[in-house]
Protein backbone atom coordinates (compact mmCIF):
# COMPACT_ATOMS: atom_id res chain seq x y z
CA UNK A 1 0.00 0.00 0.00
CA UNK A 2 2.77 2.45 0.96
CA UNK A 3 4.68 1.62 -2.23
CA UNK A 4 1.57 2.34 -4.32
CA UNK A 5 1.07 5.73 -2.65
CA UNK A 6 4.72 6.71 -3.06
CA UNK A 7 4.74 5.63 -6.70
CA UNK A 8 1.57 7.62 -7.42
CA UNK A 9 2.99 10.74 -5.76
CA UNK A 10 6.20 10.31 -7.75
CA UNK A 11 4.21 10.17 -10.99
CA UNK A 12 2.44 13.41 -10.09
CA UNK A 13 5.72 15.11 -9.10
CA UNK A 14 7.66 14.13 -12.20
CA UNK A 15 4.66 14.80 -14.42
CA UNK A 16 4.40 18.31 -13.01
CA UNK A 17 8.10 18.88 -13.63
CA UNK A 18 7.65 17.73 -17.21
CA UNK A 19 4.77 20.17 -17.68
CA UNK A 20 6.82 23.07 -16.35
CA UNK A 21 9.71 22.12 -18.63
CA UNK A 22 7.41 22.79 -21.61
CA UNK A 23 6.67 26.34 -20.48
CA UNK A 24 7.13 29.09 -23.05
CA UNK A 25 8.31 32.55 -21.93
CA UNK A 26 4.78 33.94 -21.59
CA UNK A 27 3.05 35.73 -18.69
CA UNK A 28 1.32 33.44 -16.22
CA UNK A 29 -2.25 33.75 -14.95
CA UNK A 30 -4.57 31.89 -12.56
CA UNK A 31 -7.82 30.46 -13.88
CA UNK A 32 -10.66 28.35 -12.53
CA UNK A 33 -11.74 25.60 -14.93
CA UNK A 34 -15.19 24.13 -14.26
CA UNK A 35 -17.06 21.41 -16.12
CA UNK A 36 -20.30 19.47 -15.61
CA UNK A 37 -21.00 16.27 -17.55
CA UNK A 38 -24.41 14.61 -17.69
CA UNK A 39 -24.02 11.00 -18.82
CA UNK A 40 -27.03 9.19 -20.26
CA UNK A 41 -26.63 5.42 -20.81
CA UNK A 42 -28.41 4.34 -23.99
CA UNK A 43 -27.53 0.63 -24.25
CA UNK A 44 -25.80 -1.57 -21.72
CA UNK A 45 -24.16 -4.97 -21.62
CA UNK A 46 -21.78 -7.10 -19.58
CA UNK A 47 -18.02 -7.52 -19.73
CA UNK A 48 -16.07 -10.79 -19.53
CA UNK A 49 -16.43 -10.78 -15.74
CA UNK A 50 -20.17 -10.25 -15.87
CA UNK A 51 -19.94 -6.62 -14.75
CA UNK A 52 -22.51 -4.24 -16.21
CA UNK A 53 -21.03 -1.66 -18.61
CA UNK A 54 -22.38 1.04 -20.90
CA UNK A 55 -22.16 -0.13 -24.51
CA UNK A 56 -23.52 3.16 -25.85
CA UNK A 57 -23.81 6.40 -23.88
CA UNK A 58 -24.45 10.07 -24.56
CA UNK A 59 -22.65 12.84 -22.70
CA UNK A 60 -23.87 16.44 -22.44
CA UNK A 61 -21.28 18.87 -21.12
CA UNK A 62 -20.94 22.48 -20.07
CA UNK A 63 -17.63 24.27 -19.48
CA UNK A 64 -17.00 27.59 -17.75
CA UNK A 65 -13.47 28.95 -17.31
CA UNK A 66 -13.00 32.06 -15.19
CA UNK A 67 -9.98 34.32 -14.79
CA UNK A 68 -8.37 37.76 -14.88
CA UNK A 69 -8.79 40.42 -12.24
CA UNK A 70 -12.56 40.80 -12.76
CA UNK A 71 -13.25 37.04 -12.82
CA UNK A 72 -14.23 37.28 -16.48
CA UNK A 73 -15.82 34.36 -18.32
CA UNK A 74 -12.85 33.44 -20.51
CA UNK A 75 -14.03 30.22 -22.16
CA UNK A 76 -17.60 28.90 -22.38
CA UNK A 77 -18.51 25.63 -24.09
CA UNK A 78 -21.56 23.47 -24.66
CA UNK A 79 -21.12 20.00 -26.08
CA UNK A 80 -22.66 16.63 -26.77
CA UNK A 81 -21.03 13.33 -27.69
CA UNK A 82 -21.76 9.64 -28.24
CA UNK A 83 -19.48 6.91 -26.91
CA UNK A 84 -19.53 3.38 -28.35
CA UNK A 85 -17.78 0.73 -26.25
CA UNK A 86 -16.32 -1.85 -28.63
CA UNK A 87 -14.61 -4.02 -26.00
CA UNK A 88 -12.75 -3.62 -22.72
CA UNK A 89 -9.77 -2.08 -24.51
CA UNK A 90 -11.44 0.22 -27.06
CA UNK A 91 -14.23 2.75 -27.37
CA UNK A 92 -15.18 5.05 -30.26
CA UNK A 93 -16.55 8.57 -29.90
CA UNK A 94 -18.15 11.29 -32.00
CA UNK A 95 -19.24 14.72 -30.82
CA UNK A 96 -19.83 18.43 -31.33
CA UNK A 97 -18.90 21.50 -29.25
CA UNK A 98 -19.94 25.14 -29.45
CA UNK A 99 -17.35 27.50 -27.96
CA UNK A 100 -17.20 31.22 -27.12
CA UNK A 101 -14.00 32.62 -25.65
CA UNK A 102 -12.42 35.90 -24.64
CA UNK A 103 -8.86 34.80 -23.93
CA UNK A 104 -7.72 38.25 -25.06
CA UNK A 105 -9.67 40.92 -23.20
CA UNK A 106 -12.46 42.55 -25.25
CA UNK A 107 -11.82 40.20 -28.18
CA UNK A 108 -14.60 37.62 -28.43
CA UNK A 109 -14.26 34.59 -30.66
CA UNK A 110 -16.76 31.89 -31.65
CA UNK A 111 -16.34 28.43 -33.13
CA UNK A 112 -18.09 25.11 -33.63
CA UNK A 113 -16.11 21.89 -33.32
CA UNK A 114 -16.89 18.47 -34.80
CA UNK A 115 -14.79 15.57 -33.63
CA UNK A 116 -14.37 11.81 -33.78
CA UNK A 117 -11.81 9.45 -32.33
CA UNK A 118 -10.96 6.41 -30.27
CA UNK A 119 -9.89 5.74 -26.69
CA UNK A 120 -7.70 2.78 -25.77
CA UNK A 121 -7.74 1.27 -22.27
CA UNK A 122 -5.36 -1.02 -20.48
CA UNK A 123 -4.25 -1.93 -16.95
CA UNK A 124 -0.67 -2.44 -15.79
CA UNK A 125 0.13 -3.53 -12.23
CA UNK A 126 -2.98 -1.88 -10.87
CA UNK A 127 -2.58 1.33 -12.90
CA UNK A 128 -5.35 2.27 -15.32
CA UNK A 129 -4.13 3.82 -18.58
CA UNK A 130 -6.38 5.70 -21.01
CA UNK A 131 -5.05 6.86 -24.37
CA UNK A 132 -7.46 9.06 -26.35
CA UNK A 133 -6.78 9.98 -29.97
CA UNK A 134 -9.18 12.45 -31.58
CA UNK A 135 -9.44 14.40 -34.82
CA UNK A 136 -11.35 17.67 -34.74
CA UNK A 137 -12.52 20.18 -37.34
CA UNK A 138 -13.03 23.71 -36.03
CA UNK A 139 -15.38 26.07 -37.88
CA UNK A 140 -14.10 29.45 -36.69
CA UNK A 141 -16.01 32.70 -37.21
CA UNK A 142 -13.96 35.34 -39.09
CA UNK A 143 -10.89 33.12 -38.96
CA UNK A 144 -9.43 30.25 -40.97
CA UNK A 145 -10.88 26.86 -40.05
CA UNK A 146 -8.57 24.36 -38.39
CA UNK A 147 -8.05 20.60 -38.46
CA UNK A 148 -6.57 19.45 -35.17
CA UNK A 149 -5.25 16.17 -33.79
CA UNK A 150 -5.81 15.92 -30.02
CA UNK A 151 -3.92 13.33 -28.02
CA UNK A 152 -4.57 12.81 -24.31
CA UNK A 153 -3.12 10.17 -22.02
CA UNK A 154 -4.18 9.57 -18.42
CA UNK A 155 -2.73 7.31 -15.74
CA UNK A 156 -4.63 6.60 -12.53
CA UNK A 157 -4.69 4.16 -9.66
CA UNK A 158 -7.43 3.71 -7.03
CA UNK A 159 -6.28 3.95 -3.42
CA UNK A 160 -8.14 1.60 -1.09
CA UNK A 161 -8.23 1.11 2.66
CA UNK A 162 -9.80 -2.07 3.97
CA UNK A 163 -10.97 -2.95 0.47
CA UNK A 164 -12.87 0.35 0.13
CA UNK A 165 -11.87 2.86 -2.52
CA UNK A 166 -11.02 6.23 -0.93
CA UNK A 167 -10.09 8.20 -4.04
CA UNK A 168 -8.17 7.79 -7.30
CA UNK A 169 -5.08 9.94 -7.95
CA UNK A 170 -4.39 10.66 -11.62
CA UNK A 171 -2.11 12.54 -13.95
CA UNK A 172 -3.09 13.52 -17.46
CA UNK A 173 -1.59 15.38 -20.38
CA UNK A 174 -3.10 16.58 -23.65
CA UNK A 175 -1.47 18.10 -26.71
CA UNK A 176 -3.24 19.70 -29.68
CA UNK A 177 -1.53 19.57 -33.08
CA UNK A 178 -2.49 21.82 -35.99
CA UNK A 179 -2.47 19.38 -38.91
CA UNK A 180 -1.83 22.11 -41.49
CA UNK A 181 1.15 23.87 -39.90
CA UNK A 182 2.34 20.78 -37.98
CA UNK A 183 2.69 22.95 -34.87
CA UNK A 184 1.49 22.19 -31.35
CA UNK A 185 -1.22 24.65 -30.33
CA UNK A 186 -1.29 23.91 -26.62
CA UNK A 187 -0.25 21.53 -23.87
CA UNK A 188 -2.52 20.84 -20.87
CA UNK A 189 -1.27 18.99 -17.80
CA UNK A 190 -3.50 17.82 -14.91
CA UNK A 191 -2.58 16.28 -11.54
CA UNK A 192 -5.42 15.50 -9.15
CA UNK A 193 -7.85 13.03 -7.67
CA UNK A 194 -11.21 11.51 -8.52
CA UNK A 195 -13.64 11.02 -5.66
CA UNK A 196 -16.81 8.93 -6.01
CA UNK A 197 -19.65 10.68 -4.18
CA UNK A 198 -22.30 8.03 -4.80
CA UNK A 199 -23.08 5.42 -7.45
CA UNK A 200 -24.19 8.10 -9.93
CA UNK A 201 -21.90 11.03 -9.12
CA UNK A 202 -18.14 11.62 -9.03
CA UNK A 203 -15.92 14.69 -8.89
CA UNK A 204 -12.44 15.43 -10.25
CA UNK A 205 -10.26 17.97 -8.45
CA UNK A 206 -6.95 18.84 -10.08
CA UNK A 207 -4.16 21.32 -10.52
CA UNK A 208 -3.98 22.34 -14.17
CA UNK A 209 -1.10 23.80 -16.15
CA UNK A 210 -1.92 25.02 -19.66
CA UNK A 211 0.72 26.37 -22.04
CA UNK A 212 -1.12 28.39 -24.67
CA UNK A 213 -1.06 31.85 -26.20
CA UNK A 214 -1.48 34.56 -24.92
CA UNK A 215 -0.76 33.37 -21.33
CA UNK A 216 0.39 30.28 -19.48
CA UNK A 217 -2.28 29.13 -17.06
CA UNK A 218 -1.88 27.73 -13.54
CA UNK A 219 -5.25 26.91 -12.10
CA UNK A 220 -7.79 24.72 -10.36
CA UNK A 221 -9.87 22.29 -12.39
CA UNK A 222 -13.18 20.98 -11.05
CA UNK A 223 -15.16 18.38 -12.99
CA UNK A 224 -18.52 16.96 -11.91
CA UNK A 225 -19.87 13.81 -13.60
CA UNK A 226 -23.50 12.77 -13.09
CA UNK A 227 -25.15 9.65 -14.48
CA UNK A 228 -28.78 10.30 -15.33
CA UNK A 229 -29.90 6.71 -14.77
Amino acid sequence: MKICILFTLALIFFGANFAFSQTAPLPSAFQSWNEVQLILPIADGKDAKGKRIDKVSATFSGVLRVGRRNLDFLDNRLGASLDFRVNRHLSLLVGAVYRKDELVENRRRFETRLNFGATFFTTWRGFNIRDRNMFEHRFRNSRTDLNVYRHRIQISRPLKIGGKEIFTPFISEEGNLDLRSRKWLLNDFFAGITRIINRKTSIDLAYVRSDIQPTNVNGLSVGLKIRLK
